[in-house]
């Protein structure tokens, strides 16, 4: 799969594109994807996905603050896994966010991609102030000759999938859901920096992970994952037993003595186990760090 940042004039030609942010690529995106690549096979045509970087709402609100479910190279990661082509990844900046729909397709997917097929979910808009829509997409492929395939919503268990949903559900503890919605693992990505050294006093060594600050941490608590297909457990939060205030994310690796500081860790969230506690005393919180191994080790 390639991958084309700020593409010039003309770069490709006969594209079948999905148009989207595609943050978490969620059950939706991935519905919308599949659609792409059949369609593409079909013609003997290229399938891209086309994104944006940084998230729009980054630069169209950002006293929001917004958190991301995947990062770019989460997405590009998880794209290429469903099978297309390529990711085009367009800058989003104060220009692209004052143009007008209609010089956006023309700008963007007729001159630089030569668009033929586009692949949108139900509710995409686009554009200044968000002015295009879906009937709006159409009424321009017949100008420039493109195909518009709208994909329907997707529901899961009375949940619409979407990436803002999902961030709601990661942020108030629902994880269970959250993970049914997206499809897949949660990843959380981090250099191993130097910590407190209390994981490895308590007979539990942890690697502490400098998480991209524009990334969604879930809800404070101790999770089950893996690293590098070894089984984990994770702690999310402050920990309170020793009055410290400052989140932070801990990957202990059942098994595993190697010396990993400085490294880059991707730790691949699939449960949560618990809320985060705060103990009276070391011993039960030690106690209760090995209750949460066991259930690692033998449920994973």
């Amino acid at each position: 799969m390639k991958i084309i940042r700020h593409p010039k004039r003309k770069s490709l030609k006969r594209c079948v594109v999905a148009l989207g942010t595609f943050d978490g690529v969620h059950f939706g995106h991935q519905k919308v994807i599949k659609a792409l690549v059949s369609a593409a096979k079909k013609t003997k045509a290229s399938s891209i996905a086309v994104t944006f970087d940084p998230h729009p709402q980054a630069i169209i609100a950002p006293q929001r603050g917004l958190k991301l479910l995947t990062t770019l190279p989460d997405r590009e990661k998880l794209l290429a896994d469903l099978g297309i082509d390529g990711v085009v990844v367009f800058r989003f900046s104060k220009h692209l966010k004052s143009l007008s729909y209609d010089k956006f397709v023309k700008r963007y997917l007729v001159d630089k991609l030569g668009v033929k097929h586009v692949f949108v979910g139900y509710d995409y808009a686009f554009g200044k102030k968000r002015a295009g829509d879906v009937a709006a997409l159409k009424h321009l492929g017949k100008k420039y000759g493109f195909l518009v395939t709208v994909v329907p919503p997707v529901k899961i268990a009375g949940h619409l999938i979407k990436s803002s949903v999902i961030r709601e559900l990661m942020s108030c503890g629902d994880f269970s859901q959250a993970i049914r919605l997206l499809g897949h693992p949660y990843s959380i990505s981090g250099r191993v920096v130097r910590g407190a050294g209390r994981g490895k006093a308590l007979g539990f060594p942890t690697a502490n992970l400098k998480v991209n600050p524009k990334k969604l941490i879930p809800a404070h608590g101790v999770y089950a994952g893996r690293v590098d297909g070894k089984k984990c457990v994770v702690n999310i939060g402050a920990r309170p037993t020793f009055g410290a205030d400052q989140t932070v994310v801990e990957v202990h690796i059942l098994g595993s003595n190697k010396n990993i500081r400085g490294k880059r860790l991707e730790v691949l969230l699939s449960k949560r186990l618990r809320d985060e506690f705060q103990f009276s005393d070391v011993e039960k919180l030690k106690r209760q760090i090995q209750k949460d191994v066991d259930h690692v080790r033998r449920f994973g």
